[in-house]
């Protein structure tokens, strides 16, 4: 009788490795800076491409890392709200309008009117952006919005694929909508409609994707529109009171609407079969400090401070954020739970949620031992790209680099003076 084969101890050590590592939860990427820093063993794990894809897989749900904080000089600030950081905190002469699967869509600000509209995706990862061919050059495209939106489909890991962007606008008068490809490197040709009336109202109350269909609303009226993107037809839905701030479930099965009502209640309403249903209340007095809040003596008209939604993140159940007069918060739906997330600041203050996976990319670890040990986590595949991920605890540091492309990176995994220096 032949014995029975026995499995290479070190590939069985993997993949006892890869099990406990994938439960390492995605919120906080410097968890798995640290694993990689454990061996070369964990190292070669950790930033393996089937460990990622698997990463992602186990997870579902890519995590909140932070916000785009739109500003006034036309520039935008990366607000983080975990221990991911983008080589590029601060960018000047963009605005951010959207955010999907790991990229951010930016509006050139250097453009001048009438020259038509130029539109930039950026991967914060990977510091990587795409350029689009400018929009109609020579028109003057008046009240539009857009949205990222993958290529492929239900499926998709989000790795490596191509994104289209979809853009609803006014030119000449008439309501149109076009595409972008990354395939194609190319814009579809404009689809008209005769609807008019109303006006998009881009960066105030944030389009959602639904299946297959882009909704958004329209300023100046209480309706909100449905491109359906398969027949590239716009109609309008039944109207919901404004102000409220567009919202999908979970699954991306169903539209939603948030909105502040009063005595400082959220309410959440849900699209069920052609009708709003209200879903859910949440006391906002539970959640919130008290001067986050209006005052429930005076009138609702005086109350100019009071709470407001401001943006819906796609992760988990959804994350709303709000705007108050001491900062923005943030509401798990999920949970339950709220988080404070930023300062106030003057002026309009749009944000745009980032949501994405990130884990450590190929590279070598090599640790020393004694007085100025250090680890050395490089990557070469791709020049120009570069992230780090930072967590800060007291003196204590973790730093690594999620890039593809040549770079430094500082590690350092100690809780107390003389931080490691890891570079490539």
């Amino acid at each position: 009788m032949a014995a029975p084969s026995s499995r290479d101890p070190a590939a069985l050590m993997d993949e006892l490795v890869e099990e406990c590592l994938l439960r390492l939860p995605p919120e906080d990427h410097a968890d798995l800076a640290r694993a990689a820093l454990v061996s070369k063993q964990w190292h070669r794990v950790v930033t393996g491409a089937i460990f990622r894809r698997r990463y992602i897989e186990f997870h579902r749900s890519a995590p909140l890392l932070g916000y785009m904080l739109n500003q006034d000089n036309n520039s935008i600030r990366f607000v983080p709200t975990s221990s991911f950081r983008p080589p590029q905190v601060d960018r000047r002469d963009v605005r951010a309008i959207h955010s999907r699967h790991g990229r951010v869509l930016l509006l050139s600000a250097r453009e001048r009117e009438g020259d038509g509209l130029r539109l930039l995706v950026w991967d914060p990862t990977k510091d990587k952006q795409w350029e689009l061919p400018v929009l109609q050059p020579g028109a003057r495209i008046a009240n539009w919005d857009a949205a990222l939106a993958c290529a492929v489909g239900n499926g998709c890991s989000h790795l490596d694929c191509h994104f289209k962007v979809i853009f609803v606008g006014r030119s000449g008068g008439r309501r149109f909508s076009c595409f972008y490809s990354s395939e194609a490197d190319s814009w579809s040709d404009p689809i008209f409609v005769s609807e008019k009336g109303g006006y998009v109202a881009y960066g105030m109350y944030k389009s959602v994707l639904v299946g297959n269909a882009f909704y958004f609303k329209i300023g100046g009226s209480d309706g909100i529109f449905k491109l359906d993107l398969q027949t590239h037809q716009i109609c309008r839905i039944s109207r919901v009171s404004p102000p409220s701030l567009l919202i999908a479930t979970e699954d991306g099965s169903m539209l939603g609407v948030a909105k502040i009502i009063i005595n400082s209640t959220l309410c959440v309403w849900l699209r069920e079969q052609g009708r709003w249903v209200e879903s859910r209340l949440i006391q906002l007095r539970a959640l919130l400090p008290d001067d986050a809040l209006c005052d429930p003596l005076l009138p609702p008209q005086t109350n100019i401070d009071k709470p407001s939604v401001v943006a819906f993140s796609e992760t988990g159940a959804g994350v709303i954020f709000l705007r108050t007069c001491v900062g923005y918060f943030t509401i798990d739906l999920n949970s339950g739970r709220s988080k404070k997330v930023g300062n106030a600041v003057l002026g309009s203050g749009h944000i745009v949620p980032y949501v994405s996976f990130c884990t450590p990319a190929p590279g070598t670890v090599s640790t020393d031992v004694g007085p100025g040990a250090s680890g050395v986590v490089s990557t070469d595949d791709e020049p120009g790209a570069g992230v780090v991920v930072s967590r800060d605890e007291g003196l204590g540091d973790v730093v690594v680099s999620t890039d593809e492309g040549p770079g430094d990176v500082l590690v350092s995994t100690d809780e107390g003076p003389g931080p490691s220096m890891l570079s490539a």
